[in-house]
């Protein structure tokens, strides 16, 4: 054995044991009292890189969920401001329908009912310019697609998501084929030889109006009676007899999809032939193009076809200019109506504001939706009416067709915010609510896997720092020991 005083290997090996213990007993101690296994990234680089990621990750989803959760909050609401509108619009409904009923309706009625009506429609419009959520405004049009058209009888319906804003100068719409009714001329005139015993029938969307002539009717009285139980029977169809008593039919509804049938017991009447239901002659639709892209018609509508660059889901109507057809009607005021031509019809511009919300932890991972315009100038603006309202806006119930036009603009504008809040649930439902329920769950899986890779297991890091502590001690006396060694030698020289 070879004794040495000047170098203790003894001590050395011990004092390198002791301090690699005392290293993994203060890593030890550090991991329980963080409870991170990974610290730094030495203990672990691999696991460092992984768990970083998850944690950008986790704290995406949660801001995600915050998000969603506000543009939850932000569409209630909307709605309840819709839900508002649309109880002003009922009410207005009602009071169209007490002004309709001519027999008992005097003039003052009907001027507090258009007042109540005019008081309504303040309270729509201040609504659209009120309703807010934080500084934004909801129904002004400013969270949705919205747009103005230039040009006589020329009106923006509305877009969708996938509407594109227009350049500066707008949409150029240019009208190739205008739209029109289905229409049914007789042939003969009524005479007081045939009417005994003639009956007519009217067929029209799934609803029969048949009437027979009696004894002493005058073609006058038959065309009344014909045109009353087309009214109650609920036609959509305008009768018209001219000066030499001949029967013309015209469908209310403009384009290819409206038409209707007609028979007539005596030829030319109505049908060619006696008994026979005849055909109108079909409608057109409006055919055109909208900033030089093709877009399809359907009766008075231009509607961007699906997949167009720009004008996808864009809708425009084009009723044409009012012009004069009658100097003097019956009221002594001059009779105007819609005569389109085909041409370029104007502009149109279209400002695509849709809100678009972060649902998601990554870029791109967004929902939009597009919130509307309730002032009233902005609703039913795609009715064909004989009082030439062009909006909710524009209705007034002094008269009985002023009522019943009335009444069809309130029900066009019921339906569209009715549709429109059901948008809005589905958008909340189906793109905020579910997206939430799914960040949630994936948030926890997350969290569960960065905490495998990243938290520290205590019971199995308690037993290794119980290891490191005997350890520790068992070195340090083993140290004592190993230091005792040279001085042995000082009894080899005394």
């Amino acid at each position: 054995m070879t004794l040495r005083i000047n170098t203790n290997i003894a001590a050395l090996k011990a004092v390198g044991n002791l301090q690699d213990t005392d290293r993994k007993l203060a890593e030890s101690l550090q991991r329980l009292s963080s409870g991170f296994k990974i610290s730094k990234a030495s203990d672990d680089p691999a696991g460092l890189i992984i768990s970083e990621q998850l944690r950008g990750q986790i704290v995406g989803l949660n801001q995600a969920i915050a998000n969603s959760e506000v543009a939850t909050a932000m569409v209630q609401t909307s709605e309840a401001a819709l839900t508002e509108v649309n109880n002003l619009l009922i009410r207005m409904r009602q009071l169209a329908l007490q002004a309709n009923n001519e027999g008992a309706s005097d003039p003052g009625t009907l001027a507090a009912n258009q007042l109540e009506i005019d008081d309504a429609l303040e309270t729509i419009n201040r609504i659209a310019q009120n309703a807010q959520f934080g500084n934004r405004r909801l129904l002004d049009g400013s969270g949705g697609i919205n747009g103005e058209a230039i040009g006589a009888g020329l009106t923006f319906i509305s877009g969708t998501l996938r509407t594109r804003s227009s350049p500066l100068e707008g949409f150029a719409v240019d009208v190739e084929q205008v739209a029109t009714q289905a229409v049914l001329q007789g042939t003969t005139g009524l005479d007081e030889d045939d009417l005994p015993g003639l009956q007519v029938t009217l067929f029209e969307g799934g609803r029969t109006v048949q009437i027979t002539a009696r004894e002493n009717d005058t073609p006058a009285s038959f065309f009344g009676r014909l045109r009353r139980a087309v009214e109650e029977g609920g036609l959509a169809l305008e009768l018209f007899l001219n000066e030499s008593n001949v029967i013309g039919i015209r469908h209310r509804e403009f384009g290819s999809a409206n038409t209707f049938q007609a028979a007539s017991s005596v030829p030319g009447v109505l049908s060619s032939e006696a008994g026979v239901l005849e055909a109108a002659i079909p409608g057109q639709d409006i055919q055109g193009t909208i900033g030089g892209e093709v877009v399809e018609g359907r009766g008075q509508l231009l509607r961007g076809l699906v997949g167009s660059e720009h004008t996808d889901g864009l809708v425009v109507r084009f009723a044409g200019p009012l012009v004069v057809v009658d100097p003097e009607g019956p009221d002594g005021r001059p009779v105007r109506a819609r005569r389109p031509e085909p041409g370029i019809a104007g502009v149109v511009n279209v400002f695509n504001n849709a809100l678009e919300f972060q649902v998601g932890p990554n870029p791109g991972q967004k929902a939009a939706v597009a919130l509307p315009n309730v002032a009233p100038r902005f609703l039913a603006r795609d009715v064909e009416n004989a009082s030439n309202f062009a909006n909710l806006a524009d209705i007034r119930v002094d008269t009985q067709q002023g009522a019943g036009d009335s009444i069809r603009l309130i029900d066009s504008a019921i339906n569209q915010l009715t549709l429109t809040r059901g948008r809005l649930g589905a958008f909340q439902k189906n793109a905020l609510e579910s997206n939430i329920a799914t960040l949630r769950v994936t948030a926890e899986n997350l969290i569960a896997a960065e905490s495998a890779i990243r938290d520290v297991d205590l019971a199995r890091e308690i037993t290794e720092f119980t290891k490191n502590k005997l350890l520790f001690d068992a070195g340090t006396a083993a140290v004592a020991q190993a230091n005792q060694l040279p001085s042995k030698v000082i009894s080899l020289i005394t």
